[in-house]
Parts: structure tokens; C-alpha cells; sequence
């Protein structure tokens, strides 16, 4: 299924406001609220219903543009529910686990079957941007352009109506009503009624943890360097598929499992910003870097799909299927390069200095 991440992926939201000491200190998700160094420092499960809070105003705000079919509303409405059910699931050990789990289950089936529609824009806009690069002098890219077009308007009218019957159904209005009390209902272990320092911060750094042995498990002919054409270029021999690329496509699920590890480390460094203020954000901030870098990677990888698929239809003649073989060699290119560009990002985003604030002794 299509996961993708639209123009603005996992905008920061709230703002979200604690109490410290008596003080009320307002904040936003992953961008910044610098705690109060004098002040009392709150329980983990504090914290974590104030951002809890956050994403269910996200989700509720969102919820009348949904129905009206506006562009970015399910975009912003899955990232409320990402941000959530990662908190839900890298705090858990914190929280009472049938509760939090239950939750976290129905974000991540409410958020499947919402996500096509907006999926379903991001790749159209992608590849139509594509054939435009490639003209429009040539009959064949005109060709399948207008094939892919339709095929994607088809699949945009379906995913359309299945959000619509979706947000008609009793299980959407069970979902919403327990997403407005979540934050109060949110239910800890003793633990979570410790300092939010010291039950929060292991949990960060196990999240990291994980980004870090995925980064390892990733095959050596992920970081190859790729022998690829530039964007818009002839791939060699006519075939897309050379040079490797479909080595790299057997790769694509080791990233994705690698962007969501980086997304649920990303998030959890956000719900500690109003502890450790600017060192929090900064992580945050390195994070983003790494996630964004991996969206474009999986965009392109989900508009090969699409074009992989529009090359089996019936009946096309031969200069339609040689321009959609034109494009997914420039989407597989733009993937070969992004993943031989990686080790240079994930040495910067990887560096202790940005992770000092989670061993303060």
C-alpha cells in the first residue's frame, strides 16, 4: 500500500502546555520550549498526556477538513495519529500496556485506511512533474502521462470514497470520541509518576538504539555507489531495470523499515522537548534531516510501483512503455543516489553530541 508523505511530512504541531513548579511552559511539538531550569520537573506521565493532548487537538481540528476533502487534511491527520501511536508504543513500558496498546491498534488501522487518498496525490503530483520534465514534444511520454493520469484519478476517486465511508462509520466515531479523552483517561505504571528525566531518556535512547542496528543490517548494495543516468536521461540499453536497479528494489524494504524506525526516535526526542529544551529540539531537528532524506526515497520508490504497474496494461504500444521506462529510471536513480549519499548524513545526524543531553551524568 501507498505510505506517502505529502509536501509537508509530519509538520510539528500543537502547541502543547505543561505546568512546572507552578509555571506553565508552552511548547510545540519538535520545535521548541526550552524548560525552566529552576523549575520542579514533572512526571513522565505528565508529560506524555501533554503531548497525548496535542496530537488529539491535531486530530479533532483536523477532522471537518477531512470530510470536505481539503489537500492536506489527511496528511495532517495521520501525522497526528503517527505522532501518538509512536509515543504510545516507545513510552509503553511506562503506561499500562492493554490500554496503550488498544490505542495504538486503532490509530494504525484508522491511519491505513485513511492514507491512500492523500498517498494517491503525492504520487500523481510526483510523476506528472516527471513527464513534464521529459516534454511534451514526444507522443510516447504524452502517452503515458495521460495513462498514468488516469490511472491515478481512478484510484483517487476510490480511496475518496472509502475515507467518506469510512468517517460515517460507528467504529470512526468510537475512535474519535476515545481520542478526546485519551489525554485524562492516559494510564501509567508507578513509574511514570517518577521524574520525567529519568523514565523518559532510557526510552529515547532505546529508540536510537534501534536506528542504529537497522542502519547496520542495511545490505552492502544499499550504499552502492550507483551507475545510474541522470534525472530525465535514457536509461542504458533502453532498460530501466539495469545497472543494478533491481537489486535496489529488493533494498526498499529495509529503508522503509529503517525511516520508521528514525520517525519513532524522531518523535520521542519531541516529547522531551520541554525537559531538556534546545538539546531535545536539536536531536529532533537531526532526525528530521534523516527522515525527510528517506521520504524522498520512499516516494520514489512508491511512484516506480505505480509505473511498474502502468507498464502492464493491456494493448500499449511500444513508445508509451519506453517513456514509462524512461521515468522509473529516474525514480530508481534518484533512489540509487540517495541511498550512496547516506553515510554521509547519518554520520552528522549520529554524532554523541547531539544525543549528550539523554546521559546528563
Amino acid at each position: 500500500m501507498l505510505d506517502g508523505r505529502g509536501s509537508a511530512d509530519d509538520c510539528p504541531v500543537g502547541p502543547f502546555v505543561f505546568k512546572q513548579g507552578g509555571n506553565e511552559v508552552e511548547s510545540v511539538a519538535g520545535v521548541d520550549a526550552p524548560a525552566r531550569a529552576e523549575a520542579t520537573e514533572p512526571a513522565a506521565i505528565e508529560v506524555l498526556r501533554t503531548y497525548l493532548a496535542a496530537q488529539s487537538t491535531a486530530f479533532l481540528a483536523q477532522l471537518p477538513r477531512l470530510r470536505q476533502g481539503h489537500p492536506e487534511a489527511a496528511h495532517r491527520i495521520r501525522v497526528a495519529c503517527r505522532r501518538a501511536r509512536s509515543m504510545l508504543r516507545t513510552f509503553e513500558p511506562l503506561l499500562d500496556e492493554e490500554w496503550a496498546g488498544g490505542l495504538s491498534a486503532q490509530l494504525a488501522q484508522f491511519t491505513t485506511a485513511v492514507g491512500p487518498e492523500r498517498d494517491v496525490e503525492v504520487v500523481r503530483q510526483r510523476l506528472l512533474a516527471g513527464f513534464d520534465a521529459l516534454g511534451d514534444q514526444d507522443t510516447g511520454v504524452v502517452r503515458a502521462r495521460n495513462l498514468v493520469d488516469r490511472l491515478l484519478q481512478r484510484e483517487s476517486t476510490i480511496a475518496r470514497e472509502s475515507t467518506l465511508a469510512i468517517l460515517a462509520g460507528p467504529g470512526f466515531h468510537a475512535l474519535a470520541d476515545r481520542i478526546a479523552l485519551a489525554p485524562a483517561a492516559l494510564p501509567g505504571l508507578a513509574a511514570a509518576g517518577g521524574p520525567a528525566g529519568e523514565a523518559l531518556y532510557p526510552l529515547v535512547r532505546e529508540s536510537f538504539a534501534t536506528i542504529e542496528r537497522r542502519v547496520r543490517n542495511l545490505p552492502e548494495s544499499a550504499l552502492a555507489q550507483p551507475d545510474v543516468p541522470e534525472p530525465g536521461g535514457r536509461p542504458a540499453g533502453g532498460d530501466p531495470l539495469d545497472n543494478g536497479a533491481q537489486a535496489a528494489e529488493s533494498d526498499d524494504e529495509s529503508w522503509h523499515r529503517l525511516r520508521i524506525g528514525a520517525k519513532r526516535a524522531r518523535y520521542a526526542a519531541e516529547v522531551c522537548v520541554p525537559l531538556a529544551g534546545p538539546a531535545a529540539q536539536s536531536l529532533a531537528e537531526q532526525l528530521t534531516r534523516l527522515t525527510e532524506a528517506l521520504g524522498q526515497q520512499q516516494d520514489a520508490a512508491m511512484a516506480s510501483a505505480v509505473l511498474a504497474r502502468a507498464a502492464q496494461t493491456p494493448r500499449i504500444v511500444a513508445p508509451t512503455a519506453f517513456a514509462l521506462g524512461r521515468l522509473l529510471g529516474a525514480q530508481r536513480a534518484q533512489i540509487a543516489r540517495a541511498r550512496w549519499a547516506f553515510p554521509g548524513l547519518w554520520d552528522q545526524v549520529s554524532r554523541p553530541e547531539h544525543r549528550s543531553w539523554l546521559d546528563p551524568d
